[in-house]
């Protein structure tokens, strides 16, 4: 009659994968470079794949309101990109009309944070 072992019993020879060898590897990382480890090793955050589609159609505005220079990220609706794109050489624009203002304010430029800040969102380059 054959022994019957239990589930535990069948599998407790069997050596461990790849992958839960190299999981106990980072888990306990080497004391020396613990913090570079770390550091090197924190997964990326991963981009919504409905936000990396919009990135083609995210416009950086730049013109006057109030007579002080101003900027607009925009995020147009891909139905009215044409139109968005005929009514930037009229004097006034309504950007409201077009899409979605992701960010503004007065200046020249936008400071980096703000598209530091779109090129994690949406995926920029």
């Amino acid at each position: 009659m054959a022994e019957t072992k239990s589930f535990a019993e069948r599998f407790a020879s069997k050596k461990s994968t790849f992958t839960s060898t190299k999981l106990e590897e980072k888990a306990q990382p080497a004391a020396s470079n613990a913090a570079a480890d770390i550091s090197s090793k924190t997964p990326t955050k991963q981009i919504d794949p409905i936000k990396k589609m919009q990135a083609e159609q995210i416009y950086l505005v730049k013109g006057i309101d109030d007579g002080r220079n101003a900027w607009y990220y925009v995020l147009v609706e891909r139905l009215k990109v044409q139109l968005f794109l005929k009514a930037l050489n009229d004097d006034i624009i309504h950007l409201e009309n077009y899409g979605k203002i992701l960010f503004s304010a007065y200046g020249d430029e936008p400071p980096a944070d703000v598209t530091d800040q779109l090129k994690e969102e949406y995926g920029i380059k």
